[in-house]
């Protein structure tokens, strides 16, 4: 195995008071014999994010927990875009190191992620009071079952509540995947129906 080429990279690396501190690296491509392919030399402290050291990278996922990402953006001088990459980067090493949860009461919500009705679906423990889940391709039945199955039958059949909102397709997928599960919307949902309901009334009268 020879070199196959060779270059200068920087690498942003933690700063140091007010000085930003970039790591200025020669990473080299070599040329294995056993394949024949031409591949990178990998270095371990640098993030998948290849402009990054992981040290640095963890530390504007660490910082996204307590600021918004145009915040913490602006206050290491980044593309938002870039912090919304290493913030996902971040939060899905977080969730790797966790493991699969086995929560006993689980809440239910979607959040729009763009104009347009593009949903996504979170499902948070709250015992734990934390976000376990966030994934699916809108907010369908087929999306929910999706959690279940990342769940697993033995973790979802040791679920005793899930709170949701009136959203038939979230009820539908949580009692055909954990029919043990107590089903409680929230009253948000119910207060608003029922205001609903007297103003029909009301306008009868």
């Amino acid at each position: 195995m020879g070199w196959y080429d060779r270059k200068l990279r920087r690498v942003r690396d933690l700063s140091c008071g007010d000085r930003r501190m970039f790591l200025e690296l020669e990473v080299r491509r070599t040329d294995c014999r056993r394949c024949g392919k031409v591949k990178r030399e990998r270095l371990d402290f640098v993030a998948d994010n290849p402009l990054y050291t992981k040290r640095f990278a963890y530390y504007v996922g660490r910082r996204c927990r307590d600021g918004t990402i145009k915040g913490v953006a602006a206050e290491l001088g980044l593309d938002w875009h870039t912090v919304k990459s290493l913030e996902m980067a971040y939060m899905q090493a977080q969730f790797k190191r966790a493991g699969t949860p086995g929560p006993r009461a689980i809440g239910i919500d979607e959040i729009a992620i763009r104009k347009g009705h593009t949903y996504r679906i979170v499902v948070s423990d709250l015992i734990r009071r934390r976000p376990i889940w966030f994934g699916g391709e809108d907010r369908s039945e087929a999306s929910m079952s999706q959690f279940y199955a990342w769940l697993g039958e033995r973790k979802s059949s040791r679920i005793r509540l899930a709170v949701m909102d009136m959203w038939k397709p979230f009820r539908l997928a949580t009692q055909a995947q954990a029919p043990q599960a107590a089903i409680l919307f929230d009253k948000f949902h119910i207060m608003r129906h029922l205001g609903e309901a007297l103003d029909t009334v009301r306008k009868r009268e």
